[in-house]
């Protein structure tokens, strides 16, 4: 019985941290390059022996804005990005030039290219001349080539880690370089979170009724322990 009683604790553990991952997808619907965690998918790894979470890596709708550093990218593929803790993938596209003229994202990280870091103050904060950026990710100012964007593409999305800003990392850096005809980079665009409202409150009527219905299960499995007990103590 008290094995019975554990599962069921067990059960509403998970979920409630469920329940929190559907609320952090609601919360970030209109976050630009979100990609939804997938509630049920928590499991213990074997090696590290911490929870983790799987993520939907399913592409988001494309929303034009007419911006020139708005960039959405197709594919399994992603824009990179140097942070403090080194190389680090987004889908979120929604760039600007920074006061140093360098390409950064929200969070201040610089946006790579096949060289570096992009930086465009000569052409963008000196000159403020129009940058085109090609399908390829080739960044050109008339019909020069001054940059590359660099793109990585990762064939074991599972090894990802979430970090802040729709930011993810591969501890080993396991980055590979895709052909050309394998992504399509679209200026003036951003790629929508791929968080679906409707999908996310059906899981969480669905994860409500599973609470509920385990709760029910340890009150009554805890009446009858006290009454076993009360039996037991009868003179």
């Amino acid at each position: 019985m008290s094995d019975t009683i554990y599962q069921a604790a067990k059960n509403l553990h998970h979920q409630m941290r469920n329940m929190e991952i559907i609320a952090n997808n609601l919360a970030n619907i209109n976050s630009t390059g979100y990609k939804r965690q997938i509630p049920f998918a928590e499991f213990l790894a074997r090696e590290e022996n911490q929870s983790q979470q799987i993520t939907d890596f399913a592409e988001g709708n494309f929303i034009q804005t007419g911006n020139t550093f708005d960039l959405a990218i197709s594919g399994e593929n992603f824009f990179m990005v140097k942070t403090e803790r080194g190389v680090e993938l987004t889908k979120n596209g929604k760039f600007k030039i920074s006061e140093e003229g360098h390409l950064v994202n929200d969070n201040g990280h610089k946006v790579m290219s096949e060289g570096g870091e992009v930086n465009l103050f000569e052409f963008v904060v000196e000159k403020n001349e129009t940058v085109k950026i090609t399908s390829s990710g080739e960044i050109k100012v008339g019909a020069d080539v001054v940059d590359k964007l660099a793109i990585a593409k990762i064939e074991d999305q599972d090894s990802l880690i979430r970090t802040e800003g729709q930011q993810f990392f591969d501890p080993d850096e396991d980055y590979e370089t895709p052909e050309e005809n394998e992504f399509q980079i679209r200026q003036g665009f951003l790629e929508e979170s791929n968080t679906n409202a409707i999908f996310e409150m059906q899981h969480m009527i669905k994860i409500n009724r599973d609470y509920e219905s385990s709760q029910k299960l340890i009150n009554e499995m805890d009446k009858m322990m006290g009454k076993a007990k009360e039996r037991g103590t009868v003179k």
